[in-house]
């Protein structure tokens, strides 16, 4: 025995126990061997014989009772270490005798709480056998596992990426990032902060600032690839939730520190006013061309939440201009707005470059469509002209303007103006998204599955593009749904546009000619997220109509509908039209089919014409049977 063991007991658990014991049982006699270590670890207790005859006759199994001791004792361990704090010596000479217990699963919270307590005292080896063991790592508080992340960049990017990718994927989130004009940003801000993987995140750094700038590299790495804004706005909400808990480490050395937060009052409020405009411009005035960091910065602007609120920035400064624009002194204002727009716009690019700059080539286009937006604020039927249609088909900030003001009209319903620019808008579709119009399938061709009608693939350098078009598709849905006599309006423009009569049979729904409808049948037919809102926008149509059944309509002749049954038929049949032709992504089919049973139930139950699985040849696939 090594001289510095001698007088300690020896633990009878883990590979040295097995060994030990057997050595034991093997040298005389096992009953001895038993009562000597009785003895010599004071457990020679006559009442302890006693109650195991007593427990044995009521059936306990001594395997139960040795299970239950060791928990007991396991605990009491454990609160006696919490309770107890130890110098430094003592922590570690503690260590020393203990650590064996981590190859003992019923034990080895033992040692694990202890290393918890002072996780920068782990000695190394220590480190490496909890890196190297799936089992002990998975055990590990988030403290212990902080120190091995500092030692193994590897084990930390195992244990962000599917954080950062759940926050990514988030249907919820999604959903949100793509209401463009809503009251309820500032409620959207809550939930994002309050959001799980966000949170997990956050837990993983800590108040470590190497973490928190790991983090950021793979956010960046994965910005890189996919070009989705979602990981701008995941950039903007971790500084943000830093800052909302004081992370005085981390908020000091962002460099962005000083941009997210006046930028996210003005998301919050959906407001940029004189104040926080001059602390963002004041933020920038602290760099020169060279030490920008053009990278952080556009990543945080490539976030739909701070795009939408500039969009709307600029909209507002040219409708103060429109009235006097031939001698307005606000045209330089535009110019702040529209170069964050763009470092937005660009941020792929900008990142990726050694020596950013920020691209140049669409100014004087840009401005040229602002020329013409404001003739369009002053005179709303005003016709667009060719050149508008040519701006809008490759300067993405003359479209993110253009959501804005269309979105302005369709809340004040101005349904004449809105069909116009509708009808531009579906004119840029396929070049705005970096779609050859003569690649496109031939959907008809293909046969009925729903993997067979996959969404067509956007250059992942037209990605914010087709973010912003699915953007826009949503918030123009949820505008028209929310007001109920736009949604008469269009339900009597359907059924004189579609001429469905209740006998009508067959396939009556082509050439579609209204303009909403229209180009939400040309998203369909590329976007996942058009054949989910269009389905939205039936569901809202189909719950105007049931309260119409329900409803005196003497005393709303505002909204009442014409000729009902044509409604309902309209609602079937652009239903069955979207299910047959429409792209469906499987890995949003889930929403999808929500969307289909949600149509399903707000449809009236009046007519034939019932959204039902037994009803639907084509949505069938997609409702609960």
């Amino acid at each position: 025995m090594d001289a510095s063991n001698v007088g300690r007991p020896q633990p009878l658990v883990g590979g040295a126990g097995k060994e030990s014991i057997k050595h034991a049982m093997s040298m005389g006699n096992p009953q001895q061997a038993i009562a000597d270590y009785r003895a010599a670890n004071s457990l020679d207790l006559p009442a302890a014989d006693a109650v195991y005859a007593l427990l044995d006759s009521l059936g306990v199994t001594r395997h139960s009772v040795h299970a239950t001791a060791l928990e007991a004792a396991s605990s009491a361990a454990i609160n006696h270490i919490l309770n107890n704090p130890l110098s430094n010596d003592k922590h570690m000479a503690l260590l020393e005798n203990i650590r064996h217990y981590m190859d003992l699963p019923q034990l080895q919270q033992l040692p694990l709480q202890l290393l918890d307590m002072q996780p920068q005292m782990i000695p190394f080896d220590i480190c490496e056998k909890i890196s190297k063991s799936p089992r002990l790592y998975e055990s590990c508080s988030t403290n212990i596992k902080r120190v091995l992340w500092q030692q193994n960049s590897d084990l930390f990017r195992q244990h962000m990426f599917p954080l950062i990718q759940s926050y990514v994927d988030s249907e919820d989130l999604l959903w949100m990032s793509r209401e463009m004009t809503t009251g309820a940003v500032m409620k959207f801000t809550s939930r994002r902060r309050k959001n799980k993987s966000l949170l997990d995140i956050s837990a993983a750094i800590g108040a470590d600032l190497r973490l928190y700038m790991q983090t950021l590299g793979m956010i960046r790495e994965l910005f890189l690839d996919t070009n989705n804004p979602a990981f701008g706005t995941l950039r903007l909400d971790l500084i943000m939730l830093m800052h909302e808990n004081d992370v005085s480490d981390i908020i000091g050395d962002d460099i962005c520190h000083g941009l997210a937060w006046p930028l996210d009052a003005c998301i919050t409020k959906q407001l940029m006013d004189d104040r926080r405009v001059q602390e963002l411009q004041s933020y920038f005035d602290r760099f020169n061309n060279e030490n920008m960091p053009y990278g952080e910065i556009s990543l945080i602007l490539s976030s739909p939440y701070s795009r939408h609120v500039l969009a709307q920035y600029v909209l507002s400064i040219l409708e103060d201009i429109a009235p006097e624009s031939a001698v307005s002194q606000r045209y330089k204002e535009l110019k702040f707005p529209r170069v964050l727009l763009t470092m937005g716009l660009s941020a792929q690019e900008l990142i990726q470059q050694d020596h950013p700059k920020i691209p140049k080539d669409s100014r004087l286009k840009t401005r040229e469509f602002f020329q013409s937006l404001l003739v369009h604020i002053e005179d709303a039927a005003a016709q667009p002209v060719p050149d508008d249609a040519s701006i809008l088909t490759i300067n993405g900030i003359a479209r993110q303007v253009l959501y804005a003001f269309v979105l302005k009209l369709a809340a004040s319903q101005n349904m004449d103006a809105l069909n116009i620019w509708l009808s531009v808008i579906g004119d840029f579709l396929h070049p705005a998204l970096g779609i050859s119009s003569e690649n496109l399938p031939d959907q008809s061709s293909l046969d009925a599955q729903v993997e067979s009608r996959v969404p067509h693939a956007i250059p992942v350098s037209h990605y914010i593009d087709a973010f912003e078009l699915d953007a826009f598709i949503q918030s123009i849905v949820s505008c028209i749904c929310s007001n109920s006599h736009a949604t008469a309006t269009i339900l009597n423009d359907m059924c004189l546009d579609l001429d469905l009569r209740p006998d009508a049979g067959g396939s009556i729904i082509e050439p579609i000619k209204l303009p909403l409808v229209k180009l939400l049948d040309q998203v369909g037919r590329l976007r996942h997220c058009g054949h989910e809102q269009m389905i939205a926008f039936l569901t809202g149509c189909a719950g105007f109509i049931s309260a119409e059944y329900g409803a005196d309509s003497a005393s709303s002749p505002q909204t009442t509908i014409e000729t009902r049954e044509n409604a309902v038929h309209c609602v079937y049949k652009l239903c069955e039209h979207a299910a047959a032709n429409y792209v469906v992504d499987p890995a949003h089919i889930d929403v999808l089919k929500e969307q289909y049973n949600k149509l399903s139930l707000a449809c009236p139950q009046a007519f034939k014409y019932q959204i039902v699985s037994s009803n639907c040849p084509n949505a069938s696939k997609f409702l609960l049977r």
